[in-house]
C-alpha cells in the first residue's frame, strides 16, 4: 500500500515538472527525460489497465514537450497524474 502512495507523489512530481516545462520555467532536458523514463516504463511494468496506457503516453508527451511540442493535452495529463494520486490516498486505507 505504502508503494501505490509513493507511485501516486511520484506521478504528482512528474505532473508538476510536465507542466513547468510546458510553461517554460523549465529547460533542464535531463529531469524530462527521468521524468519520461519514469513514465512509461511504470506504465509498461503495471500494464493491464487503461491509466497504465496513459502513463506511458504522459511519458511520449513530457519528451515532446521538451521538443517545442506546446499543446493544451498537458493540463489533461497533470489531471490524470493528481487524480492517480488521490486514488491511492483514498485506497490506502
Amino acid at each position: 500500500m505504502v508503494l501505490f502512495l509513493l507511485l501516486g507523489f511520484i506521478d504528482v512530481v512528474f505532473g508538476t515538472l510536465m507542466l513547468v516545462t510546458h510553461l517554460g520555467l523549465l529547460t533542464e532536458w535531463r529531469i524530462a527525460i527521468i521524468g519520461a523514463a519514469y513514465l512509461i516504463g511504470k506504465g509498461l511494468m503495471l500494464r493491464g489497465s487503461f491509466l497504465s496506457i496513459l502513463d506511458v503516453l504522459a511519458g511520449i508527451y513530457f519528451i515532446l514537450i521538451m521538443l517545442g511540442v506546446r499543446t493544451f493535452l498537458v493540463y489533461i495529463f497533470v489531471i490524470i497524474l493528481i487524480y492517480k494520486f488521490v486514488t491511492s490516498l483514498i485506497m490506502r486505507g
